[in-house]
């Protein structure tokens, strides 16, 4: 009768070493498209935030045209967010609401990535949130 170790305590070799080195190419490539995805949307975020910006600057006459640029900038915030998160996804990262609080995901951009994104036309940019004071009380905002 002879001994053996059992299966799980046996060095297991890779049954072709060119198998494992494509398999752990194929990982770090998925890596580098999602730290390409994420950069994209950082991108796309900050040009809605300064979007945004401009269209409570605009003046009436400019409003129309503000509008415009700010739902292009909303739909390619919300293409980017799609490809992220299937990235995310594909790498195995299920849960998305910390990543999306870090990124500071604005609420109609999550409700609308992907295909939504030119779907329907997203409501107007809330104001910024010392606009609501009035004029006098802005250096008063409460802490």
């Amino acid at each position: 009768m002879s001994l053996r170790l059992p299966e799980s305590l046996r060095r297991r070799q890779p049954e072709d070493p060119l198998a494992e080195l494509f398999r752990e190419e194929a990982e770090t490539e998925r890596v580098a498209t999602l730290v390409r995805l994420n950069k994209a949307l950082a991108d796309a975020i900050a040009r809605l935030k300064t979007s945004t910006a401009r269209f409570h600057q605009a003046d009436a006459q400019a409003r129309d045209e503000a509008r415009r640029r700010w739902r292009r900038r909303h739909a390619e915030a919300g293409e980017a967010l799609w490809s992220v998160l299937i990235q995310r996804e594909i790498c195995g990262l299920r849960h998305h609401e910390a990543f999306l609080r870090e990124f500071d995901v604005p609420r109609s951009v999550h409700l609308l990535m992907g295909p939504a994104a030119t779907a329907i036309d997203p409501p107007d940019p809330l104001p910024p949130a010392d606009a609501a004071l009035p004029p006098n009380d802005r250096t008063q905002r409460p802490a």
